[in-house]
């Protein structure tokens, strides 16, 4: 029996001490970044997307980000799907805990309408509700479809096509399919220079001309999905919808009949006058207000900064919807 070290024993030993001190260190270092985190003034942002539908960012380094904007409290909202936040929640509960930072469990519904896009956000909603992840995997498929007829509008009236392999990686993507994801392609294939000149130049006009093919839930579902499984529901972004205040308003009281709770009247693309008018309609209608940058990443929207939105827009620190759903 050996009862001695070799010399390869005590490199062993040498690395072990050498990774241990390393790991030692990153947790100093870790530490030291979330305490001083925890002791400055922070700001809210309710609004973010992970690569799990058409944002850049694993929920991990999103989780990262928020620390150095010094966000307090972060909603996932990813599009159509739950991946991202169960990621964050299922694999980095460490993470979320040590840091301090309050994450909020969000998604993003699209709704179908006859003009303009509307999106509805739900907040505080159980992850795991069998009839919100049921419609998530239907949702799944029509993001695919929708997908097969953009891709023929662009070829039959571009005559715009992508390689086989392409197509099949586009397809393969772990999130829900987005029309950012096909403005990556257009790029790759020099038909665009940046996602926003793929989506002036050919994917707003794709949207219109297949939007009646697209199979969306309607609003009052959207809401009732978001309802059930425990949530607030929020329009989102108003001025996507294309309507005047007076459609707007309209719009707004027909889905408080359904139970909309909320509006999100800080938005990076909302000007001020529009934040003005958003937040008039929230309170005579005794709607929670809320904030989002709906950031993404700089490749989709490199405008957009995580929390402070677009030329320092936001960097809004309370909003009543924060209070109904903080659990601190």
């Amino acid at each position: 029996m050996k009862n001695y070290k070799t010399v390869a024993d005590y490199y062993a030993e040498m690395e072990d001490m050498e990774i241990e001190l390393a790991v030692n260190g990153l947790k100093r270092i870790g530490k030291k970044r979330f305490d001083e985190y925890k002791k400055n003034k922070k700001i809210i942002d309710l609004h973010s997307h992970t690569c799990y539908s058409d944002g850049e960012l694993e929920p991990i380094d999103l989780l990262n980000l928020a620390i150095d904007k010094r966000i307090s409290m972060l909603a996932i909202t990813d599009h159509d799907t739950l991946g991202g936040i169960k990621d964050a929640r299922e694999n980095h509960s460490d993470f979320i805990k040590e840091s301090g930072i309050e994450l909020i469990n969000g998604i993003e519904l699209s709704a179908q309408v006859p003009k303009g896009i509307m999106h509805i956000l739900g907040y505080g909603i159980d992850i795991y509700n069998e009839e919100l992840n049921n419609k998530i995997v239907e949702l799944k498929n029509n993001s695919i479809y929708s997908m097969i007829c953009y891709l023929n509008d662009l070829k039959n009236r571009y005559g715009i096509r992508f390689r086989t392999e392409d197509i099949q990686e586009l397809f393969n993507i772990k999130g829900n399919l987005g029309r950012p994801h096909l403005a990556k392609l257009l790029i790759k294939y020099n038909y665009a220079n940046s996602v926003q000149d793929a989506f002036d130049k050919y994917l707003l006009d794709v949207y219109e001309n297949v939007r009646d093919l697209n199979k969306k839930p309607s609003y009052e579902e959207c809401i009732s999905l978001i309802k059930n499984a425990g949530g607030y529901a929020v329009l989102a972004h108003p001025y996507s919808l294309k309507q005047d205040n007076i459609e707007l308003l309209k719009t707004i009281r027909d889905m408080i009949k359904c139970g909309l709770d909320g509006i999100e009247v800080y938005h990076s693309n909302h000007s001020l006058s529009q934040m003005n008018d958003y937040m008039q309609i929230a309170l005579d209608n005794n709607l929670l207000y809320s904030v989002g940058s709906d950031f993404h990443g700089k490749g989709v929207k490199p405008d957009i900064e995580l929390g402070s939105g677009k030329n320092n827009n936001l960097n809004i620190n309370y909003v009543t919807l924060s209070k109904k759903i903080s659990k601190h």
